[in-house]
């Protein structure tokens, strides 16, 4: 400030009299600022550049507390037009607490608001002087000047080290003259045994004679904070040393506790760093924050970007909001939004929209180097002053590109499964006209047994077909919400095979395709694999091969162990080929992708979902394993699958599992008793038709409380078998289950699942429910079979 200029030599004379100017202004709506000359700065302890703003709160906060009401009566003072005077301590960032004498007085000419003007003398020799020594021929004077805030004091000869020492009420304990000569020595030996350990090195510099008495050369007096480990806690103390006024020989040390006081300097200092870093914090975001008068546009700057500079050069030097809006908006704001930026950021347009709403933002592109990047201004009001707003420049690229990006890809999903429904309506649509069209015709030719029996079978293999559309769909689902674990089982590979190729081989049979299967070079064929995603994987591959190979083609499957560098495991590879119709180049960039087909079945004529080869990738990745193929259009295909698979240690002692197949002589199942529990009246008429073919008695329940009844009434040796429901009214089939089960403890009867729901972990409800078995719907007779003879025997 100018009124505070001096010349080098008014400076040095201020300086070295320990005085120094200082100018306070408070105008409404801008932060109170004190301006002070290099004078009072140095005696501060602050540099030059130090913001009026800022010298103004560090000078008021660093008021020692014990002085705060003096203080506000000394500003009040000036305040009313009267002269004032302090002298009051005040806490310096790298002195410690020293003391100042200010005299001031209010300037009546400034018109703007209140304007302080004043002198500042540092006068902390004179008052240490008056504490330690008044006079050094009375050691009471001393010690009643010094006061009975100090534990001990002393006054030292630096000649000899001899030692007079004053209210010794302390934790340091008296320092006998008669058996210490040494102050040092002695003191030092005291101190260490209280001062808490981090401390100690400040301490023990600080008691070393030549290193105190060269730094009482350079200052009137030296002290050092620390603290004492007093009573299971820390204190905070404070050890000073100063020259006294007429003897070059002598010192005055003293300890005094400042546990208040350092506790609360510690405690404003916690709040100043906590409140700035709550300030950096909500900053950080922002490539700019300013603080922004909306009747004058005049702007005062809290934080800049460097990257602001770089696209708009002079962009830091800008002190008016509307010109740094109008800079902004003529260099870099993109073309198409410049129109809608400067319609949104009018100044009647921001202070209304944050009077109503604390908070406004202003959304819009800036184009960087050809790119176009998304960015935002926060508009947030100043409760305290009309028309004064933060505004704050936030770049929200990021964000708003991941939204884009997310909304693309929410597009694209949508119009995926848009192109899935559609092709899906044809291929559901064909085996439902399939069944409706060869059941109408069935019942037509009634009469016409073998006319009507071709029909129904027709009629049937349509419907399976549509089960196995839907079976694919519900699975992929379930593997993309991560509802499908492995269940690994031991298994025997030599074996395995047998479980589907017989299936596979009469299937391309019915093609007239030749089929061929071949295992060779398995060292170790005992392993733990899901062995029925496993299969899953293999009849999806090769039931796809044989679909898309023409009459008079061949598939082969071949089956073999390959190097692993994985200890303990396998690696196990299946290579499936066919002389089929093959696949484009580009398709197979898109093969295992849901809902993927290279041509819609109304063209291909083969049916199909799409999602074979996307659930056979994700099981295949479940396993850790990789699927590569190899194709040309007109020449047939060739998929590679590996797998590693975790070897048997002692599969001696390990009962290997594979898929149950009946050998046994057809079973009569006349006379036995079964109760079939079905809330579902069709579902219960087929079931006992199947069942009364076979020569069963059946007797049905509704739901599983009547089941529960039914078997309470007849005892658990009345019937043979209880095929079970899932989801019923009442009582469902799991609660069913396992109250019979707590019933006749002492009484196995089975109980077979039978219900709509298909998946592994239903199968795994119902045994944990107590069930023996779990058959799917739609009832397959087969299966159906093979589970009473396991459960049904004479």
């Amino acid at each position: 400030m100018d009124c505070l200029e001096s010349s080098d030599l008014t400076h040095a004379i201020l300086s070295s009299a320990g005085v120094g100017l200082w100018v306070i202004e408070v105008d409404e709506g801008r932060p109170p600022r004190m301006y002070a000359d290099k004078a009072l700065l140095q005696i501060l302890g602050f540099p030059e550049e130090t913001l009026p703003e800022d010298l103004y709160n560090l000078w008021c906060n660093n008021v020692d507390l014990s002085y705060y009401e003096a203080y506000a009566e000394f500003v009040d003072q000036m305040t009313r037009g009267e002269m004032s005077e302090l002298e009051y301590a005040w806490n310096h960032q790298t002195r410690g607490v020293i003391f100042l004498q200010n005299h001031g007085k209010r300037n009546d000419k400034y018109t703007r608001g209140m304007r302080l003007e004043g002198c500042c003398t540092d006068v902390t020799e004179q008052v240490e002087f008056k504490m330690h020594v008044r006079e050094l021929d009375q050691y009471s004077d001393i010690a009643n000047t010094l006061g009975d805030g100090f534990d001990n004091i002393y006054y030292v000869d630096i000649n000899d080290n001899s030692f007079i020492e004053f209210n010794a009420q302390g934790v340091v304990k008296t320092l006998d003259a008669k058996n210490c000569n040494d102050f040092f020595v002695g003191f030092e030996q005291a101190l260490e045994k209280v001062v808490y350990r981090e401390d100690w090195d400040a301490v023990k510099n600080f008691v070393d004679k030549e290193k105190l008495l060269h730094g009482l050369e350079k200052d009137r007096a030296v002290s050092v904070s620390f603290r004492f480990s007093f009573d299971g806690r820390l204190v905070y103390y404070r050890l000073k040393a100063a020259k006294t006024p007429d003897s070059e020989n002598h010192i005055v040390v003293t300890l005094e506790n400042v546990d208040e006081e350092e506790s609360a300097k510690a405690e404003r200092k916690a709040i100043a760093n906590r409140d700035m870093a709550v300030i950096s914090g909500l900053s950080d975001d922002f490539g700019c924050v300013v603080y922004v008068d909306y009747e004058t546009l005049s702007e005062v700057h809290y934080r800049f970007d460097p990257m602001f500079d770089e696209m708009v050069p002079g962009w830091s030097k800008i002190d008016n909001f509307g010109k740094r809006l109008e800079v902004l908006v003529n260099t870099v704001v993109h073309p198409s939004d410049r129109e809608s930026f400067c319609a949104a950021t009018e100044p009647a347009k921001v202070l209304d929209m944050v009077e109503h709403e604390h908070m406004y933002f202003v959304n819009f592109r800036l184009q960087v180097n050809g790119e176009d990047v998304y960015y935002q201004i926060k508009f947030v009001k100043d409760e305290n002053f009309k028309n004064h707003v933060i505004a704050g420049f936030h770049s929200v690229d990021a964000e708003t590109k991941r939204e884009m990006a997310s909304l693309e890809k929410a597009e694209l999903a949508n119009k995926a499964k848009s192109a899935f429904l559609f092709n899906m309506s044809h291929d559901i649509r064909t085996p439902l006209n399939a069944m409706i069209g060869f059941t109408d015709m069935a019942v037509k030719n009634i009469d016409d047994k073998a006319k009507a029996l071709d029909c129904l079978s027709k009629s049937k293999l349509s419907s399976e077909h549509l089960l196995s559309l839907i079976n694919d769909v519900l699975d992929m689902s379930r593997i993309e919400s991560g509802k499908v674990e492995l269940d690994l089982n031991p298994v025997n590979l030599n074996e395995n095979g047998e479980d589907y190729v017989p299936m596979l081989r009469s299937l391309a049979e019915k093609k007239n395709v030749h089929f061929e299967f071949s295992h060779h070079d398995i060292t170790n064929a005992y392993v733990y694999v899901d062995f029925l995603r496993m299969n899953q994987v293999i009849i999806n591959v090769v039931s796809n091969a044989v679909k898309y190979t023409p009459s008079g083609g061949s598939v082969t499957v071949d089956v073999c162990q390959i190097p692993s560098d994985r200890e303990g495991f396998g690696l196990y590879q299946f290579v499936i080929q066919d002389t089929g119709i093959g696949m484009s180049a580009e398709y197979q960039q898109h093969l295992f992708d849901e809902f993927s087909r290279e041509r819609t079945s109304t063209v291909s004529k083969q049916q199909g979902t799409g999602l074979g080869l996307a659930i056979t990738k994700r099981i295949i990745d479940m396993m850790e394993g990789s699927i590569e193929v190899e194709s040309k259009v007109g020449e047939g295909s060739k998929f590679t699958i590996r797998i590693p698979m975790r070897i048997q240690e002692h599969p001696e002692n390990v009962e290997q599992v594979r898929f149950a197949h009946s050998e046994e002589e057809p079973v009569s199942f006349e006379g036995f008793k079964i109760l079939v529990v079905e809330d579902n009246e069709l579902n219960l008429e087929i079931s006992k038709d199947i069942l009364e073919s076979a020569g069963v008695v059946v007797e049905s329940a509704e739901d599983g409380s009547i089941a529960v009844e039914r078997l309470k009434e007849k005892g658990p040796d009345y019937y043979d078998c209880i095929l079970m429901d899932i989801q019923m009214p009442v009582m469902d089939g799991f609660e069913a289950t396992r109250t019979i089960r707590k019933m006749f403890p002492d009484k196995r009867i089975p109980i077979i699942a039978l219900s709509a729901n298909a998946f592994d972990e239903d199968r795994r409800k119902s045994l944990e429910a107590g069930m023996d078995g779990h058959l799917a719907k739609p009832i397959v007779i087969a299966q159906l079979e093979d589970s009473l003879k396991k459960y049904l025997k004479k």
